[in-house]
C-alpha cells in the first residue's frame, strides 16, 4: 500500500498468528483505491493469502498464511 493511502484511510490493525487484519475507511475511493495494489501483492507475494472485506461498516484487507510467511510482509504498521 501507498503510505498515502494507509494515512489517508487506515484505522486500526489486528494481528493473530496466522492472520492480519487492517481496517480502513469505507468509501468508494478506498475501496477502489484498495483493489489495484490487492491485486499487484497477490501476484507477487502468493506465499500469503490477500482479500478484501467489504461487508462490514468498514474496509477490511485480510492476509493469511503462516507465521513466518506473515512476519516476512513488511504490511501492518498502520495502526492509529
Amino acid at each position: 500500500m501507498t503510505r498515502t493511502f494507509v494515512e489517508g484511510y487506515a484505522l486500526a490493525t489486528e494481528r493473530t498468528d496466522a492472520r492480519l487484519t487492517i481496517h480502513y475507511v469505507k468509501l468508494d475511493d478506498s475501496t477502489r483505491r484498495l483493489r489495484e495494489p490487492v491485486a499487484v501483492e497477490s501476484a507477487c507475494c502468493a506465499f500469503v493469502d490477500w482479500s478484501i472485506d467489504d461487508t462490514h461498516a468498514d474496509l477490511r484487507l485480510i492476509v493469511t498464511g503462516t507465521p513466518d510467511r506473515l512476519a516476512a510482509l513488511n504490511v501492518g504498521s498502520a495502526s492509529r
